[in-house]
């Protein structure tokens, strides 16, 4: 984010404040600057989010690829179908302690990272909404990047 902020663009918004401040109109040129570097911002900000965009919709895929391939893998080493295996999974889920939180947490991190689970998957395992385990998915990889920072 602060790549985009161009010092013509912090100038401009600058100048801005000021005019307000003195309570005075911009000058022609001055409201030409501030607009077209406010649009230039805007753009730039608009392919940036694209691209975080199409990486996600990537990694989304490469990962949803991954869990085919383990899932097959699976089920051909324990010769087992797919819904005793997510049962064995619910059964191993169940048998944590209620009160053990961290062993929750790991074992839904085990699911995604090691088997490549879908949030709504693990969210059938673990008995929650998918959106629950996306959102505490996402917050435990912004907490990790907080700590790695």
């Amino acid at each position: 984010m602060t790549d985009l902020l161009t010092p013509k663009l912090l100038e401009a918004i600058e100048n801005k404040f000021l005019a307000e401040k003195e309570n005075r109109q911009l000058s022609w040129l001055e409201r030409s600057e501030y607009n077209l570097e406010v649009m230039k911002f805007r753009d730039a900000l608009r392919r940036s989010e694209q691209q975080v965009k199409v990486e996600h919709l990537k990694f989304r895929k490469q990962h949803e690829q991954k869990f085919i391939n383990i899932r097959k893998i699976m089920m051909s080493q324990r010769n087992e179908s797919w819904e005793e295996i997510t049962q064995d999974f619910r059964r191993q889920y169940a048998s944590i302690p209620s009160d053990d939180e961290e062993a929750k947490a790991e074992f839904m991190l085990m699911l995604y990272n090691k088997y490549y689970f879908s949030p709504t998957l693990i969210g059938n395992i673990v008995n929650k909404p998918a959106k629950t385990v996306w959102l505490w998915l996402e917050e435990w990889a912004f907490e990790n990047e907080q700590l790695k920072g």
